[in-house]
Protein backbone atom coordinates (compact mmCIF):
# COMPACT_ATOMS: atom_id res chain seq x y z
CA UNK A 1 0.00 0.00 0.00
CA UNK A 2 0.95 3.64 -0.96
CA UNK A 3 2.24 5.84 2.13
CA UNK A 4 -0.58 7.76 2.75
CA UNK A 5 0.59 11.84 1.90
CA UNK A 6 1.84 13.82 5.06
CA UNK A 7 -0.55 16.06 6.64
CA UNK A 8 0.60 19.88 5.89
CA UNK A 9 -1.34 22.42 8.95
CA UNK A 10 -0.49 26.25 7.82
CA UNK A 11 1.15 27.78 11.19
CA UNK A 12 3.95 29.64 11.44
CA UNK A 13 6.63 30.43 14.18
CA UNK A 14 4.98 28.24 17.56
CA UNK A 15 4.23 30.75 20.19
CA UNK A 16 6.46 29.45 23.18
CA UNK A 17 9.36 29.76 20.71
CA UNK A 18 8.31 33.64 20.38
CA UNK A 19 8.00 33.78 23.94
CA UNK A 20 11.35 32.13 24.79
CA UNK A 21 12.99 34.09 22.36
CA UNK A 22 12.16 37.20 23.12
CA UNK A 23 12.58 36.64 27.23
CA UNK A 24 16.34 35.24 26.13
CA UNK A 25 17.04 38.55 24.59
CA UNK A 26 16.57 40.17 27.94
CA UNK A 27 18.01 37.75 31.27
CA UNK A 28 20.94 36.90 30.20
CA UNK A 29 23.17 34.42 29.15
CA UNK A 30 22.23 30.64 28.83
CA UNK A 31 26.12 29.06 29.27
CA UNK A 32 25.25 30.19 33.29
CA UNK A 33 22.30 27.38 33.72
CA UNK A 34 22.96 23.93 33.73
CA UNK A 35 23.11 22.26 30.03
CA UNK A 36 23.29 18.73 31.27
CA UNK A 37 19.97 16.76 29.39
CA UNK A 38 21.77 13.46 30.75
CA UNK A 39 21.73 15.08 34.68
CA UNK A 40 18.37 16.18 34.58
CA UNK A 41 16.08 14.88 36.71
CA UNK A 42 12.30 14.78 36.13
CA UNK A 43 10.60 14.75 39.64
CA UNK A 44 6.46 15.89 40.84
CA UNK A 45 6.29 19.53 41.63
CA UNK A 46 3.83 21.28 43.47
CA UNK A 47 1.05 22.86 41.00
CA UNK A 48 2.12 26.43 41.83
CA UNK A 49 5.71 25.66 41.20
CA UNK A 50 3.98 25.15 37.15
CA UNK A 51 1.99 27.90 36.83
CA UNK A 52 4.46 30.06 37.34
CA UNK A 53 6.24 28.71 34.08
CA UNK A 54 2.85 28.25 32.50
CA UNK A 55 1.64 32.10 32.97
CA UNK A 56 4.98 33.12 31.39
CA UNK A 57 5.59 30.97 28.26
CA UNK A 58 2.57 28.97 27.50
CA UNK A 59 0.07 30.24 24.76
CA UNK A 60 -3.17 30.09 26.81
CA UNK A 61 -1.03 32.18 29.65
CA UNK A 62 -2.95 30.38 32.41
CA UNK A 63 -3.28 26.97 34.02
CA UNK A 64 -5.89 24.84 33.44
CA UNK A 65 -9.05 24.85 35.77
CA UNK A 66 -8.18 21.26 37.49
CA UNK A 67 -4.99 19.94 37.45
CA UNK A 68 -4.12 16.61 38.99
CA UNK A 69 -0.14 16.27 38.53
CA UNK A 70 2.34 18.52 37.88
CA UNK A 71 6.02 17.77 36.80
CA UNK A 72 9.25 19.56 36.47
CA UNK A 73 12.77 19.12 35.05
CA UNK A 74 15.57 20.41 37.05
CA UNK A 75 18.91 20.83 36.30
CA UNK A 76 21.30 21.36 39.44
CA UNK A 77 18.26 23.50 41.36
CA UNK A 78 17.50 25.12 38.12
CA UNK A 79 14.03 24.76 36.92
CA UNK A 80 14.04 24.33 32.71
CA UNK A 81 10.18 23.11 32.47
CA UNK A 82 7.09 22.03 33.57
CA UNK A 83 4.19 19.56 32.57
CA UNK A 84 0.69 19.29 34.38
CA UNK A 85 -1.92 16.49 33.25
CA UNK A 86 -5.46 16.73 34.02
CA UNK A 87 -8.52 15.00 33.32
CA UNK A 88 -9.96 14.30 29.49
CA UNK A 89 -12.34 16.69 29.32
CA UNK A 90 -14.56 14.49 27.19
CA UNK A 91 -14.43 11.40 29.91
CA UNK A 92 -17.54 12.38 31.98
CA UNK A 93 -19.49 12.16 28.35
CA UNK A 94 -18.97 8.87 27.91
CA UNK A 95 -16.57 9.42 24.17
CA UNK A 96 -13.84 7.45 25.08
CA UNK A 97 -16.29 4.09 26.17
CA UNK A 98 -15.64 2.97 22.52
CA UNK A 99 -12.31 2.81 22.49
CA UNK A 100 -12.06 1.39 26.26
CA UNK A 101 -9.92 4.05 27.81
CA UNK A 102 -12.84 5.37 30.17
CA UNK A 103 -10.84 5.27 33.87
CA UNK A 104 -7.49 5.23 32.69
CA UNK A 105 -7.20 8.41 30.29
CA UNK A 106 -5.33 11.77 30.73
CA UNK A 107 -5.15 14.50 29.32
CA UNK A 108 -1.34 16.52 29.17
CA UNK A 109 -2.73 19.73 29.54
CA UNK A 110 0.15 22.53 29.69
CA UNK A 111 3.53 22.29 28.98
CA UNK A 112 6.58 24.63 28.62
CA UNK A 113 10.16 25.11 29.18
CA UNK A 114 12.10 28.06 30.00
CA UNK A 115 13.92 30.09 27.59
CA UNK A 116 17.66 28.37 28.46
CA UNK A 117 16.28 24.87 28.57
CA UNK A 118 18.24 21.97 27.00
CA UNK A 119 16.95 21.70 23.28
CA UNK A 120 15.93 18.01 24.29
CA UNK A 121 14.10 18.97 28.20
CA UNK A 122 10.65 18.78 27.03
CA UNK A 123 10.88 15.30 25.10
CA UNK A 124 12.83 13.81 28.14
CA UNK A 125 9.99 15.92 30.67
CA UNK A 126 7.42 14.30 28.87
CA UNK A 127 8.85 10.66 28.43
CA UNK A 128 9.73 10.50 32.10
CA UNK A 129 6.38 12.32 33.53
CA UNK A 130 4.60 9.78 31.76
CA UNK A 131 6.46 7.06 33.83
CA UNK A 132 5.52 9.02 36.83
CA UNK A 133 2.20 8.56 36.23
CA UNK A 134 -0.19 6.61 38.66
CA UNK A 135 -0.24 2.89 37.17
CA UNK A 136 -4.16 3.40 36.44
CA UNK A 137 -3.37 6.07 33.41
CA UNK A 138 -2.17 4.08 30.41
CA UNK A 139 -3.24 6.21 27.67
CA UNK A 140 -2.30 10.18 27.76
CA UNK A 141 -3.58 12.27 25.34
CA UNK A 142 -2.97 15.72 24.15
CA UNK A 143 -4.42 18.22 21.86
CA UNK A 144 -2.34 20.96 19.93
CA UNK A 145 -4.16 24.51 18.51
CA UNK A 146 -3.32 25.63 14.90
CA UNK A 147 -3.97 29.28 16.47
CA UNK A 148 -0.94 28.78 18.94
CA UNK A 149 0.95 27.63 15.83
CA UNK A 150 1.32 24.19 17.17
CA UNK A 151 1.29 21.11 14.65
CA UNK A 152 2.60 18.57 18.41
CA UNK A 153 6.18 18.88 17.36
CA UNK A 154 7.03 17.62 20.52
CA UNK A 155 4.73 15.26 20.22
CA UNK A 156 6.38 13.59 17.19
CA UNK A 157 9.67 13.56 18.91
CA UNK A 158 8.59 11.75 21.50
CA UNK A 159 6.74 9.21 19.33
CA UNK A 160 2.87 9.98 20.12
CA UNK A 161 0.26 9.05 17.62
CA UNK A 162 -1.18 11.43 15.39
CA UNK A 163 -5.25 10.60 14.94
CA UNK A 164 -5.94 14.74 13.71
CA UNK A 165 -9.13 16.11 14.37
CA UNK A 166 -11.56 13.78 15.94
CA UNK A 167 -14.67 15.21 15.33
CA UNK A 168 -15.78 18.13 13.13
CA UNK A 169 -17.59 19.84 14.84
CA UNK A 170 -16.66 24.01 15.61
CA UNK A 171 -17.41 26.58 18.04
CA UNK A 172 -17.63 30.23 18.04
CA UNK A 173 -14.33 31.76 20.11
CA UNK A 174 -12.76 34.95 19.69
CA UNK A 175 -9.59 36.56 19.21
CA UNK A 176 -9.18 39.41 21.85
CA UNK A 177 -5.69 41.07 21.72
CA UNK A 178 -4.24 39.05 19.44
CA UNK A 179 -4.91 35.90 21.73
CA UNK A 180 -7.31 32.69 20.83
CA UNK A 181 -9.77 32.28 23.45
CA UNK A 182 -12.19 29.40 23.44
CA UNK A 183 -15.72 29.39 23.62
CA UNK A 184 -15.23 27.57 26.84
CA UNK A 185 -12.64 30.11 28.00
CA UNK A 186 -15.19 33.23 26.65
CA UNK A 187 -17.59 31.76 29.56
CA UNK A 188 -15.15 31.40 32.34
CA UNK A 189 -13.13 34.95 31.83
CA UNK A 190 -16.19 37.22 30.79
CA UNK A 191 -18.98 35.23 31.58
CA UNK A 192 -20.60 34.84 28.31
CA UNK A 193 -20.27 33.03 25.14
CA UNK A 194 -21.85 36.11 23.20
CA UNK A 195 -20.14 37.90 20.42
CA UNK A 196 -22.37 40.82 20.83
CA UNK A 197 -22.42 41.26 24.71
CA UNK A 198 -18.45 40.84 24.56
CA UNK A 199 -18.16 43.74 21.90
CA UNK A 200 -20.67 45.64 23.51
CA UNK A 201 -18.80 45.57 26.27
CA UNK A 202 -14.85 46.03 25.04
CA UNK A 203 -15.48 47.22 21.51
CA UNK A 204 -16.43 45.89 17.88
CA UNK A 205 -12.53 46.47 16.96
CA UNK A 206 -11.09 44.21 19.87
CA UNK A 207 -13.84 41.65 19.66
CA UNK A 208 -12.77 38.96 16.36
CA UNK A 209 -14.85 36.36 15.96
CA UNK A 210 -13.98 33.38 14.67
CA UNK A 211 -14.76 30.12 13.82
CA UNK A 212 -12.72 27.66 16.00
CA UNK A 213 -12.11 23.98 14.91
CA UNK A 214 -11.94 21.11 16.90
CA UNK A 215 -7.95 20.66 17.67
CA UNK A 216 -5.54 17.79 16.50
CA UNK A 217 -5.10 15.21 18.94
CA UNK A 218 -2.32 12.77 19.99
CA UNK A 219 -1.66 9.82 21.89
CA UNK A 220 0.52 8.07 23.98
CA UNK A 221 0.68 4.28 25.80
CA UNK A 222 2.07 4.73 29.07
CA UNK A 223 2.91 1.09 30.44
CA UNK A 224 3.21 -2.77 29.97
CA UNK A 225 3.57 -3.96 26.39
CA UNK A 226 0.21 -5.78 26.33
CA UNK A 227 -1.76 -2.74 27.42
CA UNK A 228 -0.17 -0.53 25.01
CA UNK A 229 -0.58 -3.57 22.06
CA UNK A 230 -4.05 -3.31 23.02
CA UNK A 231 -4.64 0.60 23.68
CA UNK A 232 -2.68 1.56 20.62
CA UNK A 233 -5.03 -0.81 18.48
CA UNK A 234 -8.09 0.55 19.39
CA UNK A 235 -7.29 3.88 17.57
CA UNK A 236 -4.99 2.57 14.58
CA UNK A 237 -7.65 3.11 12.29
CA UNK A 238 -7.80 6.97 13.01
CA UNK A 239 -4.24 6.82 12.90
CA UNK A 240 -2.55 9.60 10.19
CA UNK A 241 0.39 10.41 8.87
CA UNK A 242 2.12 13.22 11.62
CA UNK A 243 1.46 17.04 10.22
CA UNK A 244 4.08 19.63 9.29
CA UNK A 245 4.59 23.41 10.18
CA UNK A 246 4.32 25.67 7.20
CA UNK A 247 6.78 28.42 8.39
CA UNK A 248 5.50 31.41 6.20
CA UNK A 249 2.00 31.20 7.47
CA UNK A 250 0.55 33.48 10.03
CA UNK A 251 -0.76 31.02 12.57
CA UNK A 252 -4.21 33.49 13.01
CA UNK A 253 -5.41 32.26 9.86
CA UNK A 254 -5.79 28.88 10.56
CA UNK A 255 -8.71 29.91 11.52
CA UNK A 256 -11.55 30.00 9.50
CA UNK A 257 -13.27 34.23 9.55
CA UNK A 258 -9.63 35.98 10.73
CA UNK A 259 -8.21 38.11 8.47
Amino acid sequence: MDALPATSITVGTAWQRQIRDSIAGTEGDRNTYSQDIGAAEVRRIDISVAREVIEEYEWLGRMPAVVLFAYGIYFGPDLGGVVTYSPEYGENLGIWDKYGYTGKIILLSRGACVWWAHPHAASKLIRKSMDLLPDRYEVVTATVDAGAGEVGTIYQACSFDYVGRMTKISHQGAFIDGKLRSSRQLMREFGTRSIRKLQQRFGEDAIKAIEEPSKGRYFAFPGGKIARKHNRAAIAHLIKPYPHRDPGADPAGAYEGKT
